[in-house]
């Protein structure tokens, strides 16, 4: 994957915003690309979010992000402040911005979840600082095992009283699913008309 060709099919790209009625919470997250150790291509960032009451998140795994705060003057800055106190990483100092993809809305709940990715490249590997009380862990999974569909699958997820089969990609122990698999898929067909 060519990180330019990337970078300007992003540019081109017509990213949808979610059409969603009622209340809604908006979010930004960030899908953040380094080049592998082993110079293979390059490695997708994911977290565990650590486990709390009354999260419907709890424990899932995420693209590092969060909601959107008074402070922030846009959904953008409000993920380049919830990269760093999450993961520890300034992606203004240490990253690139390459573009943005689709919204993702969350399920039907009150309010609704509208979630704005932005996907950065990291010049290189850093280390990560986790802020204990959002992520529990965090990982980099090699854009080529997600291109080729490894551990991609389905589950039952029981909503609402049924039983509705979902999308998932099962990766090292750690399953990627609802809206982060959303983000992740919308990426892979950018990487994918690179290629």
């Amino acid at each position: 994957m060519d990180i330019e060709t990337l970078a300007s099919r992003l540019r081109d790209y017509e990213a949808e915003d979610a059409r969603v009625e009622g209340e809604v919470v908006a979010a930004a997250v960030a899908a953040i690309l380094c080049p592998s150790a082993d110079a293979s291509g390059f490695d997708a960032l994911f977290i565990r979010r650590s486990e709390h009451a009354h999260d419907p998140w709890s424990g899932h795994m995420a693209l590092p992000g969060g909601r959107l705060d008074s402070e922030d003057s846009d959904l953008e800055a409000a993920a380049v402040r919830e990269v760093a106190e999450e993961v520890g990483i300034d992606l203004h100092g240490q990253g690139r911005l390459l573009g943005r993809l689709s919204q993702v809305a969350s399920p039907p709940m009150t309010p609704r979840v509208v979630v704005t990715p932005y996907v950065w490249v990291l010049q290189e590997t850093v280390a990560l600082k986790l802020d204990p009380r959002e992520v529990a862990s965090a990982h980099w999974f090699g854009l080529g095992r997600l291109l080729c569909n490894e551990g991609r699958g389905s589950f039952e997820f029981r909503f609402r009283g049924a039983d509705i089969p979902l999308p998932r990609v099962d990766l090292d122990g750690h399953r990627i699913w609802g809206m982060t698999l959303r983000v992740v898929d919308d990426l892979l067909d950018q990487v994918r008309t690179t290629d």
